[in-house]
């Protein structure tokens, strides 16, 4: 049961993760000051994304519920700004990630409080 929760929670995350990197490069075809912001958000996706890939490759449960609530985390901030922007599938599509990578997540941390350290 561990090891599905495990890959469940790895696909979810590295998904989560890997869409942001796809909004955030889209991005980068704004000019000006706009431009440079999303080179910022692009930094950072990118890092998250690849982070979950390392953890996911070493099989690492820690670093894997550490990036989980990282990404979750990010996915509902990037709803509360489609929210603040009245714009309906940026805020329904982040909303739903994070709660998927969150509940994924609880389930992975739940099974895993009683087992081994990683």
């Amino acid at each position: 049961m561990k090891s599905r929760l495990f890959w469940l929670c790895a696909v979810v995350t590295i998904g989560s993760a890997f869409t942001s990197v796809g909004f955030s490069v889209a991005a980068l075809s704004s000019s000006g000051d706009a431009q440079v912001n999303a080179m910022y958000g692009a930094s950072r996706s990118l890092s998250l994304a690849l982070g979950s890939v390392v953890v996911v490759l070493a099989r690492s449960r820690t670093g894997l519920l550490t990036v989980a609530f990282v990404t979750g985390l990010v996915q509902a901030g990037d709803a509360v700004i489609g929210a603040i922007d009245h714009q309906p599938i940026k805020t329904l599509g982040p909303a739903f990630l994070a709660l998927v990578t969150v509940a994924v997540l609880i389930a992975l941390w739940r099974c895993n409080r009683g087992g081994e350290a990683s």
